[in-house]
């Protein structure tokens, strides 16, 4: 193996999938497994495909292509809201797509009509998060313009939280997006059956049976690839937090002071560093960094290894109370437990990606 490397178990990534399509399923609740996390990695969304999702999504189009070949039959979504110079791949590759423009609206229908085909689409409705959606008393508006496309089928209706403003989902906010979808029905004259309610940070109120009925829908990634809630990062019971493992190279082992020497200032991200002084310290430098990965989101398996920082290309430690001594050439392990940090890796050409297929 070359390194660095993430070694991704797909037992585990299995078994949380399942736990996810039963504890949704049996609450009504058909979930879409977002991928966007894993850049829609071919050998991951085999996974998912054959633990029983049928609903995939992705905020990249060439990240759908990906699940058109390694998950045939799965329904398609696109998570991001199209870009109008994309409106033709955006139906050719996706079924559906979320939207809250009507200009794009315009040329995701003008894109099926010469396609000779259909796009779903599920209208976003922004109940107080402030990121992407229609504002709940612009709704009329939006069902008088989508009457005039005749390419499109309103499939849902769709909020997203806790991602920008951090709001937190609630009986209130779910209450806004169901009167936004009476009133879009309203005017269409039709039923929208799709109410997608949210993402990885509704699983408490799932847990809690306090998702209205009506929300037969939840766009799932964090929560299935790490195996916790997005909304504080809770660890889910039955699920497992350690699918994804990183593998780095030592390049250094030194002993050195835990304070720098002079005057300091601003680090290579803009950052002013803060340091405690603990006296000279063994320190280990490992061939990865902020290029890579983000290392807040990384636990070292040696509980008596702990991260220092980095620059973009290395991974600093202190290994003075490591169970073993590191030396230069040894492979540390660090269990992937932030949603940032498993982007990065994904979206790393330089991380090599290794599947383990059955537990250790």
């Amino acid at each position: 193996m070359q390194y660095p490397a993430v070694e991704v178990n797909l037992k585990r990534l299995d078994t949380n999938a399942r736990y996810i399509l039963r504890e949704c399923r049996r609450r009504e609740i058909e979930p879409t497994a977002v991928t966007k996390v894993v850049s829609a990695h071919p050998e991951l969304v085999r996974c998912l495909h054959a633990a029983g999702f049928r609903s995939m999504a992705d905020s990249r189009l060439a990240n759908l292509r990906s699940l058109a070949q390694h998950a045939p039959g799965v329904q398609r979504g696109l998570l991001r809201l199209p870009m109008p110079s994309r409106a033709r791949e955006t139906v050719e590759l996706a079924q559906l797509s979320l939207n809250s423009e009507v200009e794009t609206l315009k040329a995701l229908d003008g894109a099926a009509g010469d396609l000779g085909g259909r796009h779903g689409v599920v209208i976003m409705v922004d109940v107080g998060d402030l990121r992407e959606g229609v504002w709940p008393d612009e709704i009329e508006d939006m069902g008088n313009a989508l009457q005039n496309l005749s390419h499109l089928d309103v499939v849902g209706v769709g909020t997203n939280l806790a991602c920008y403003g951090g709001v937190i989902p609630d009986e209130e906010n779910m209450a806004r997006l169901l009167r936004a979808r009476s009133v879009l029905q309203g005017v269409l004259g039709r039923r929208i059956p799709m109410v997608s309610g949210g993402n990885s940070a509704n699983w408490s109120m799932l847990e809690a049976g306090e998702v209205p009925g009506e929300v037969n829908n939840l766009r799932l990634g964090e929560i299935i690839f790490l195996g916790n809630e997005s909304m504080y990062r809770r660890p889910i019971a039955g699920m497992h937090q350690d699918v994804f493992t990183l593998c780095a190279e030592v390049l250094e082992v030194k002993v050195k002071p835990s304070m720098p020497l002079g005057e300091t200032g601003q680090d290579a991200f803009g950052q002013t560093p803060q340091f405690e002084d603990h006296g000279d310290r063994l320190r280990a430098i490992v061939g990865v960094g902020r290029a890579d990965v983000e290392p807040d989101g990384l636990q070292p398996e040696d509980p008596g290894i702990h991260i220092l920082g980095a620059s973009s290309d290395h991974l600093i430690l202190d290994v003075e109370s490591a169970e073993e001594r590191p030396a230069v050439g040894d492979v540390l392990r660090f269990t992937v437990r932030g949603y940032s940090a498993l982007l990065y890796l994904f979206m790393s050409r330089y991380v090599e990606k290794s599947m383990i297929r059955e537990l250790p």
